[in-house]
């Protein structure tokens, strides 16, 4: 918390105290084919569910799944996987996890005409949702802090890059060679990924330190157990919530077992001995800082990538007539702009501070979902909102990492910014719901498609909850050195 003596306290010899152990190059893109690989991958099959259901004979409800189920395993397994990249060395878990998500893929490809078998493959590559957390964590152990913000910038906006083309993507190859296709295409990424870490990425000082003393003793199973179901249970909820009904047995079992999952949680990480979440350094302040600012900006930042090419999609006159692949494209602006803001935000990190760009990145999106808001199906505001939303991503989502560089330990990297990717998760849910009950009440009885005020009223939505985040930061404080576990 503000002012305790986790903050104060001086720390380890930082990486920028010693050579760099590598070329930022060499380090770098690595990472950014293993993030750009699962990013898409989030993605890519959202147009390809018509396509699996028609292949594997299934309900859109089993169909849900196929995205349901990757999406709870990631948000359960990322704070997971940095942690054992803590313990264990970040290196070797993020090939690990990564080969985890080339054996679902080539599950879901082999296996493609069993709505089952392609359920089982996405819960599995969900296992890679900590190749973001990791990749901050190397970088920020291998680079000087100057290489390492832009670096972690440029990883950042693969979110965006991998969200923005995934769509007009997945769609182009689902149609064209299936949707076995589609995962095909995600194994052979895989393996260039693999290869390249493997080849080009070495082991971090904390990493060699780690492998000295790994035990399995160490790991907080327990822990893991609750924050998977803690996590998982109201997930699961979230998504399925329209299927079942809010106030049915089903979806509010899942938010009870959830919340009291939570709460043991919090309970267990306070007494144990190595924690899998450890609570002091989620209460430094700039880490907290993250966390919210990143939940409250992602809430946004998601409604433009829900919302804009369903807007696209609907009729001439409510939207704009347009295909799924030409409906993707209207996100190509943000994924032009997040591309190149994410690593201008890290270069200037260093002479700018981290404050300028945490203002930087809500003002831009409010802005942005405000064009979106008022200008309708007009497609040169369609255009021109999703660029701002992408500046506002870029610099936003660069920063988060450097943050927790800043504050936590070497030792405590992988699992800080594993949360800090969970609440991301946490808010793309929540607000792909909200969008989705507010277009539900907005469509006449009758009719298929809702009326463009409830467009209007998403976007509005998505910029108040974004704004909010220019109430947290003020709380950031200088840059200091990290708190000792």
């Amino acid at each position: 918390m503000p002012g305790t003596q986790h903050e104060q306290q001086p720390v380890l010899v930082r990486p920028e105290e010693h050579p760099p152990k590598a070329r930022a190059g060499k380090v770098i893109i690595p990472l950014l084919a293993a993030g750009l690989t699962y990013a898409t991958a989030q993605t890519t099959i959202v147009p390809a569910l018509p396509e699996i259901q028609r292949a594997t004979h299934s309900s859109p409800s089993a169909g849900a799944w196929v995205v349901t189920g990757f999406f709870v395993s990631s948000a359960a397994l990322t704070v997971i996987a940095g942690r054992l990249g803590d313990l264990f060395g970040k290196r070797r878990v993020l090939l690990a996890i990564l080969a985890l998500f080339g054996v679902g893929a080539g599950l879901c490809t082999v296996l493609g005409d069993s709505i089952t078998a392609v359920i089982a493959g996405r819960v599995i590559m969900g296992a890679a949702g900590g190749v973001f957390p990791l990749a901050y964590a190397l970088i920020g152990d291998l680079l000087p802090r100057d290489r390492a913000a832009f670096g972690m910038g440029l990883i950042s906006s693969m979110y965006g890059l991998g969200g923005a083309i995934g769509l007009p993507l997945g769609g182009l190859i689902a149609d064209r060679f299936g949707h076995r296709g589609l995962f095909a295409l995600t194994v052979v990424m895989t393996v260039v990924a693999l290869a390249m870490v493997a080849a080009l990425v070495p082991r971090s000082s904390s990493d060699a330190a780690a492998a000295t003393t790994a035990d399995p003793a160490r790991i907080d199973w327990l822990g893991a157990i609750l924050l998977a179901v803690g996590l998982g249970t109201p997930l699961v909820g979230i998504s399925r919530g329209s299927a079942w009904g809010w106030t049915s047995v089903p979806t509010l079992a899942c938010w009870v077992v959830g919340v009291v999952s939570l709460v043991v949680l919090f309970l267990v990480e306070s007494r144990v001995r190595s924690p899998l979440i450890h609570l002091p350094t989620m209460g430094l302040r700039n880490v907290w800082v993250a966390n919210a600012v990143a939940f409250l900006v992602t809430f946004g930042q998601s409604m433009s990538f829900l919302l804009v090419p369903q807007l696209a999609q609907l009729p001439k006159g409510t939207g704009l007539g347009a295909d799924v692949l030409e409906s993707g494209l209207y996100l190509l602006p943000a994924s032009v702009t997040v591309l190149f803001t994410g690593p201008l935000t890290g270069a200037l990190v260093p002479r700018l501070g981290v404050r300028f760009p945490l203002i930087v990145g809500p003002l831009t999106t409010v802005a942005g979902l405000a064009v979106l808001a008022l200008g309708g199906p007009s497609p040169m505001l369609l255009l021109a909102g999703s660029a701002l939303v992408g500046i506002g991503g870029g610099a936003a989502f660069a920063v988060f990492p450097m943050l927790i560089e800043d504050a936590v330990t070497p030792d405590r990297r992988g699992a800080a910014n594993g949360v800090n990717t969970i609440m991301r998760h946490i808010s793309m849910a929540l607000s792909a719901q909200i969008a989705a009950a507010i277009l539900v009440a907005a469509t006449p009885t009758g009719t298929a498609y809702p009326t463009g005020g409830a467009f209007t009223t998403d976007f509005l939505v998505g910029a108040v909850i974004g704004a909010l985040a220019l109430v947290v930061v003020p709380a950031v404080t200088r840059r200091t050195a990290p708190a000792p576990a």
